[in-house]
């Protein structure tokens, strides 16, 4: 068995072999690079120089750039009908949305269209010979056409790029324009769609209503019920009234019927009283009151009529009251204008050119340049060095009876 010190000085022995055959292997590569110094500075200041004129060659462009806010607020139909739903303020087309909504329009064909043509940025591309001028020319200009958002200041750039600067400024002013009266003309019909439906809910409520006017009309004719906790209440004062005369005049009676007998005037009198009384009372509860005239075992069934009724007119009186703002909202939202944005700054016509960035392009072609020389040059070599042996290995490997060994 091995001693732990011998595994360690083992250790430390393949270690040291490893970081000598690194050093090798960096100075031969290093001394490889330094044989072919001359193709390694030639072949990427060449390049160097091919670039830069070749960027000398291309157009300066400029960027014009609008910048734009929201309006404050929102409208007043949107802030209203935040209160009902979440979804409704962005419906009406008002500034409840945000930033997607105006930058998908901005860079809608429906824009980039109207741009072309506004500007003839076909003939200005020079596309006349293309195949598909326009669409290249919708291509380009959606290339050139840029919108950022600050995330910390809430604002929106609208920039163009081309190589007239007043063309770039006016270019960027006209998506702000365009973006304007779009979102105007699309929050009118939303506004509009919204009215009509406010106003076809507005309707069918008003016949709902109506129809229970009718049925409550009808109810208080066939049972002579106006007000029937009011009714109900007096009709109780008035069922206890004639309970206690009847209770009041029966013990009269045979108070009297007791000294006087039977035959007595008096006791007659008063047996007539009472049976006036009790008549009164059975006729009260058998409905035939002006006061309540439902008999006592129809008034679950009425009441029930009553409350159904009541609380229908009750939810239909509070919808009416819930939608007659919101349509007049609806109304004033279909008839005001509705900007998208707000312009902070109007685009002009920028003084610095914004590209090419030749500096970057020329660095970026010669580094390039360099790193492949130096992969090229080092495989190359090791190319060349390994050959031999490569093509040894290949006619071994198709006759593997052949003996012999690989010698330099």
């Amino acid at each position: 068995m091995h001693s732990p010190d011998k595994e360690a000085v083992s250790t430390e022995h393949d270690e040291e072999m490893r970081r000598e055959r690194a050093e090798d292997t960096l100075w031969a590569t290093l001394g490889t690079l330094y044989r072919h110094r001359r193709p390694l500075i030639a072949v990427p200041f060449c390049m160097t120089v091919i670039t830069a004129v070749i960027t000398l060659l291309i157009s300066n462009y400029y960027r014009a750039s609008s910048t734009v806010l929201l309006p404050e607020g929102g409208s007043a139909a949107s802030a209203l009908l935040s209160n009902l739903s979440g979804g409704v303020s962005s419906l009406l087309g008002g500034a409840g949305g945000d930033y997607v909504r105006y930058r998908g329009i901005i860079h809608s064909r429906s824009a980039l269209s109207a741009a072309v043509d506004s500007f003839d940025l076909i003939q200005v591309y020079q596309l006349e010979e293309d195949n598909f001028p326009r669409e290249k020319a919708i291509k380009l200009l959606s290339d050139n056409l840029q919108t950022i958002l600050d995330q910390e200041f809430e604002y929106l750039k609208i920039s163009v790029a081309d190589k007239d600067p007043e063309r770039a400024a006016t270019l960027a002013n006209f998506f702000v324009r365009y973006l304007n009266e779009t979102n105007a003309r699309l929050a009118s019909q939303n506004a509009a769609n919204y009215r009509r439906y406010i106003e076809r809910r507005m309707t069918e409520a008003y016949n709902t209503m109506e129809s229970i006017l009718d049925t409550n009309e009808k109810f208080q004719r066939d049972h002579g019920v106006y007000d029937l906790p009011a009714q109900i209440e007096n009709f109780f004062e008035q069922i206890a009234a004639l309970r206690a005369s009847a209770l009041e005049a029966e013990i009269q009676h045979e108070v009297l019927r007791i000294q006087y007998g039977e035959d007595n005037a008096q006791v007659e009198a008063l047996r007539n009283i009472v049976e006036s009384a009790n008549s009164k009372y059975m006729d009260a509860l058998e409905g035939k009151e002006h006061l309540l005239p439902v008999p006592q075992s129809e008034a679950p069934d009425v009441m029930r009529q009553y409350i159904n009724i009541e609380m229908d007119r009750i939810i239909q009186q509070t919808i009416l009251e819930v939608l007659a703002p919101i349509y007049e909202q609806a109304r004033l939202e279909e008839e005001q204008d509705s900007y998208a944005v707000q312009v902070l700054d109007m685009a002009v016509p920028p003084t610095e050119k914004a590209g090419p960035p030749r500096t970057i392009i020329v660095l970026t072609s010669g580094l390039s340049t360099l790193i492949l020389t130096i992969l090229y040059i080092l495989a190359l070599s090791w190319w060349r060095d390994n050959a031999a042996r490569i093509a040894w290995g290949i006619e071994h490997a198709k006759n593997p009876d052949r003996s012999g060994t690989f010698s330099e």
